[in-house]
């Protein structure tokens, strides 16, 4: 079991990026039906790998790795976690503009985006993209056994 978590955590991560990859890909493109269609796709595809993440994490966490008591005091943990909740918070953003785009996109209708809001979700992009390399950054460390606090 812990061999399947581990690679359902793994997985999800990978999607995540892909997905996080494929909007940014989007976001420069002229704003079509077929993309802004992909892009909710896409986002909810992040949204869906985000929380495998979380719950596979939890349970790698309390029940197939190390032990909360490990990781609640290692600093590579934290600084993982700390970058992951960032992620998430930046995601709000382009999710919000791209949810509001349904009624439009059910009509079949070019959903409305003005250049300062592509501009926006480029940029947001680029963060949770920078808050990703931190992440993977944190896993090495740990991996590695660097940051525990003992």
């Amino acid at each position: 079991m812990n061999l399947l978590v581990a690679f359902l955590h793994h997985l999800a991560a990978f999607t995540l990026v892909s997905s996080l990859v494929a909007e940014m890909v989007l976001i420069r493109q002229p704003l079509s039906l077929s993309t802004a269609k992909s892009l909710r796709t896409l986002d909810s595809i992040y949204g869906v790998s985000a929380m495998l993440i979380v719950v596979m994490g939890i349970l790698r966490v309390i029940y197939f790795e190390k032990g909360t008591a490990y990781y609640l005091h290692n600093h590579a943990f934290m600084l993982k976690m700390t970058a992951f909740i960032i992620v998430g918070l930046l995601s709000v953003y382009p999710t919000m503009i791209f949810l509001r785009w349904g009624p439009a996109l059910k009509q079949n209708q070019l959903p409305l985006m003005s250049p300062v809001q592509a501009r926006n979700i480029r940029r947001v992009l680029h963060l949770e993209l920078a808050g990703v390399v931190i992440i993977v950054l944190g896993a090495v460390l740990m991996a590695k056994g660097a940051g525990f606090t003992g």
